[in-house]
């Protein structure tokens, strides 16, 4: 992780103080079974991760460190609603395009992140402790920056895997489709070298986490999910469920 990523981890993390009691607006994990509330129930949390080179088309690849605060309800015993709002900071390696120092790393600079997710129960067998559940996500992360490089990403996601109940602990694993689409301009002492799109290489890729229950009410839920989509990516979130 370069020490420009991880500043804007930095300010990434201060904004969560400053968003942290905003209303409902990447919402969190594809997966976290624990995550899919009752009727009427609320979830209130923070989530930060670290997406490390996901491809591109023409060799490109992005590295993405965010961090941010979520909400959710549960709209029926098998539907949840989940909002997010945070920070984001993005970087490209672009070979193509080239500085005058001969770099290939433009930074994105820290962008707002807002996210709208739906997660859903397909079937659930008690008798085994096992369930099926899906989640489909909107991300945008975008911010203007005069004279410096800025873009606007854009990227749908689909998700369905079986997770298993084992006391405190539900581990899961599935497949999931994300689509990415990143307006950039990249600029150097405010001279535009480039103004285009990137676009996903590989939609497809495969997901595994755990959640783990804290407390006498096993409200408190932590939640570590890894993700391989033209590159690792991993989240972190630890939710209060009400």
């Amino acid at each position: 992780m370069s020490r420009v990523l991880a500043r804007q981890l930095g300010c990434g993390l201060a904004m969560l103080l400053t968003v942290g009691q905003a209303p409902l607006a990447r919402a969190e994990a594809v997966g976290s079974p624990a995550s899919i509330l009752k009727k009427g129930r609320w979830a209130m949390g923070l989530v930060g991760g670290w997406v490390a080179d996901r491809n591109f088309k023409g060799n490109a690849q992005a590295t993405v460190v965010h961090a941010g605060h979520f909400r959710g309800y549960g709209l029926t015993d098998r539907l949840s609603l989940y909002g997010r709002l945070g920070g984001a900071g993005i970087e490209v390696d672009d070979p193509s395009i080239q500085k005058i120092d001969r770099s290939t790393t433009h930074s994105f600079g820290l962008n707002f992140v807002g996210a709208i997710q739906l997660k859903a129960r397909v079937m659930e067998s008690k008798r085994f402790g096992v369930e099926w559940d899906a989640s489909a996500q909107y991300l945008e992360m975008r911010a203007g920056h005069k004279d410096k490089n800025e873009g606007r990403w854009h990227e749908g996601q689909l998700a369905t895997g079986l997770a298993k109940s084992l006391g405190r602990f539900t581990p899961y694993a599935g497949v999931k489709f994300a689509m990415v689409d990143f307006v950039y301009k990249v600029r150097e002492s405010g001279t535009l070298l480039r103004q285009d799109k990137y676009e996903q290489e590989t939609p497809v890729g495969l997901y595994a986490g755990t959640d783990v229950r804290f407390g006498e009410q096993q409200d408190v839920i932590l939640n570590v999910e890894g993700d391989y989509l033209d590159g690792l990516e991993v989240t972190v979130a630890l939710a209060y469920t009400f």
